[in-house]
């Protein structure tokens, strides 16, 4: 028991607190992986639990192999048997060992966005629609959401109504379901609707694992959708030993199907719940917490919490205002020039932004400098063209059902076998009822005599190499499959940088595999089969290939922040219409998720925070006059730095921070127009009130527009109210 002596009063008590539910509010750097290792150590070494009755969901596969190293490395706990690993792995887990109930095979192939990509151009000219009538992003997230609210196309009117699009977009979902059954292809939704439909309908199966997963945690709970609420609630409903650890505070991925009221609403799913807050933060300095709280205090939508800490500092966060974008960039460089002068890592320093887009001026600034950087969240490593090429060959030995990969691979490297030769070989397999890989183990009458030849050549390879799988391990096998297609050779020939790079990943790619064998942890009496690492590449995400072996600046979005600390942070772009977004500030549930995103932001920071925004900043080419962010005004000015730098002499102050007890008082200019009010412009459609300077009609107006722009207008061209 003296283990719990490194924990606090309330990290003991979620350690310690095993029988019945447990919400616990972890606020930012409270100690929240500590209390969940400690909890499962606790329930192994002293309450005797087998680890195998123990299920941990975490947010990143990353996470889940950081707990079982601290598990064997502090208290001697065997893995092996654990469940742990994040919502995706655990339901492929569960997908596969019971897919006699299920409408596909266990060596099913998992679709990435590059995939589902592939798949929906093919249903667009089937279905002869116009992408830009139906734009495919907006499509894909409208039929991502339907699976994860658990909706299947034979559902899809009993919740939608029926207009034009949503009749549409039913006959896209349902061809996209279609091609994935022909394909044994499920998509990350897919691995989390039809796990919690098995658990639901199937009774035998709710009870292997009702009684399988006696004691349930679940991390970042505040992050979960209603198929993933579904899953645990049918798991822990009648034992009710479940755990979860979460901040609504931190819930920042409603985008993504997230809903918050799974966490504020915990207590009333599960009977005598215990509650448990985690305020005391072991990160940041009192200075950056104080700013923090100010912020979301802001929030309704919330447990009431204060983060505290013993950790103190003079330095407040720093506030600066920059002319344009450029000098944005430049300030964040040379600080962190300077930064690395006195000794600190490039490691250590973070730079966030709102959107991906503001990414390059950044990039051009750090080359200038001469200063390494990394971009999480850029081209993940598996999805990059070589990467995809023999991951693509890979798959097509697991599931020869998967026409994606061997569409993908029929003429790479090239073999002259061109698209009216791929259509014949795709009549032939439809017209003899075979997929693709049994098809080209024939002599195909429709091809001539040269492609005929050259297609059976490519069936005995294919076919060599799926014998090949199942008798040598993963690393020999892909060697010889890039050795035989000459692929580092085809990519050495040539002289764009571009390939001598892909020649570079293709040999990373087999170490890869090595790595992932010699790491594999769940039978350690057998070599791990290709399906297992295929399985690991499909459910990489982007912070599990954050490299932190090389020294960098990191530079990523605020949401790819979550979970992460730096000493010094740079939040950048602070300004309306980038944070809170453009498409959030009419919205309140939205506006308060993006209040959450900038707290988020701040809470990284161990050392120091700097905040910037910019006078101008070009919006589709053209220079607009910036507002400064809503959420700056939110923050006490006694509780941050305002700083005047050599880039911008004469800083404007923000607005003074609003008294919410004190009623707003309506100035003459703001008569005619008020902030917040909605208008309309002819040229740039509906748009929200950020300011109002001036009087009446001639008031010059700043607008956020809903296509994205920020403008300064004069009120006689705008309408008053949405047209």
């Amino acid at each position: 028991m003296n283990f719990l002596d490194d924990l606090n009063p309330q990290q003991r008590k979620v350690a310690t607190t095993t029988e019945g539910p447990i919400l616990v509010l972890a606020g930012a750097g409270s100690g929240k992986t500590r209390s969940i290792i400690y909890r499962t150590a606790y329930l192994i070494n002293v309450k005797h639990i087998n680890p195998s009755n123990i299920l941990v969901v975490t947010f990143t596969n990353k996470a889940a192999q950081e707990l079982k190293h601290r598990l064997q490395r502090s208290f001697n706990i065997s893995t092996y048997s654990l469940w742990v690993g994040t919502f995706h792995s655990v339901c492929t887990r569960i997908l596969r060992a019971e897919d006699n109930f299920l409408p596909f095979t266990a060596d099913f192939s998992i679709f990435d966005d590059i995939d589902q990509k592939a798949v929906f151009k093919k249903i667009y000219k089937k279905l002869e629609i116009e992408p830009k009538d139906f734009p495919l992003r907006k499509v894909s997230s409208v039929i991502s959401n339907q699976k994860n609210s658990l909706i299947q196309p034979e559902d899809f009117f009993n919740f939608n109504e029926e207009n034009y699009f949503t009749e549409t977009v039913h006959k896209i979902y349902k061809e996209y379901q279609k091609f994935l059954s022909e394909n044994n292809a499920l998509d990350f939704d897919d691995l989390l609707m039809y796990t919690a439909l098995l658990l639901h309908d199937n009774k035998a199966v709710r009870k292997k694992y009702t009684e399988m997963f006696k004691y349930v945690m679940i991390d970042e709970y505040q992050d979960t959708n209603y198929a993933q609420f579904k899953i645990i609630n049918l798991i822990a409903k009648e034992h009710q030993n479940i755990c979860v650890v979460g901040d609504d505070d931190q819930a920042i991925y409603s985008w993504r199907g997230a809903n918050i009221r799974n966490i504020l609403n915990f207590e009333n799913d599960y009977k005598n719940v215990l509650t448990v807050k985690l305020e005391q933060n072991y990160r940041s300095p009192k200075s950056i917490l104080d700013a923090a709280n100010c912020l979301i205090k802001n929030n309704s939508e919330r447990h009431p919490k204060e983060l505290w800490t013993d950790l103190s500092s003079k330095d407040k966060p720093k506030l600066l205002k920059l002319e344009n974008e450029k000098q944005e960039a430049e300030f964040v460089a040379e600080m962190v020039s300077q930064l690395r002068s006195s000794g600190t890592s490039l490691n250590d320093c973070l730079v966030l932004y709102r959107t991906n887009a503001q990414s390059r001026v950044f990039e051009n600034s750090f080359y200038q400098y001469k200063l390494k950087y990394q971009i999480v969240g850029g081209v993940n490593f598996y999805q990059r063209k070589e990467i995809k090429d023999i991951v693509a060959y890979l798959r097509i030995l697991v599931n020869p059902q998967d026409s994606n990969s061997f569409d993908r691979i029929i003429n790479f490297p090239p073999r002259k076998i061109g698209t009216v030769s791929k259509d014949r070989i795709e009549r032939f397999a439809k017209d003899n009822e075979m997929n693709l890989f049994d098809a080209v183990q024939n002599e195909i009458s429709s091809l001539t005599s040269i492609t005929k030849h050259t297609v059976l050549q490519f069936g005995k390879l294919l076919k060599k190499w799926k014998k090949l799988a199942q008798e040598i391990p993963i690393t020999p096998l892909v060697k010889k499959i890039i050795d035989e297609l000459e692929l580092i050779k085809f990519y050495d020939k040539s002289d764009n940088p571009k390939d001598i790079a892909r020649s570079e990943n293709l040999k990373e790619f087999v170490t890869a595999t090595q790595e992932f064998s010699d790491n594999y942890e769940y039978d350690k009496e057998k070599a791990p089969m290709l399906s297992d690492f295929l399985q690991s590449i499909s459910l990489q995400t982007d912070m599990d290939n954050l490299d932190e072996n090389i020294e960098t600046i990191k530079l990523m979005t605020m949401h790819n922040a979550k979970g992460l600390e730096f000493d010094h942070v740079f939040i950048v772009g602070l300004e309306d219409g980038l944070i809170p977004h453009s498409r959030s500030i009419d919205n309140i549930h939205k506006l308060e998720e993006e209040r959450r995103l900038l707290y988020v932001a701040i809470t990284r920071a161990k050392r120091s925070v700097h905040l910037t925004y910019t006078r101008m900043r070009p919006i589709f080419g053209s220079m607009s006059m910036s507002v400064p962010s809503r959420f700056l005004m939110e923050i006490d000015e006694n509780l941050i730095n305002i700083e005047n730098n050599r880039y911008y002499e004469l800083m404007a102050p923000l607005p003074k921070r609003r008294n919410k007890n004190k009623k707003p008082v309506v100035t003459e200019s703001q008569k005619y127009f008020k902030i917040g009010q909605k208008i309309y412009h002819k040229k740039f459609g509906k748009g929200i009130v950020l300011n109002v300077d001036g009087k009446g009609k001639e008031a010059k107006l700043s607008i956020s527009f809903s296509g994205g722009q920020l403008k300064k207008i004069i009120g006689t061209y705008v309408t008053m109210g949405e047209i």
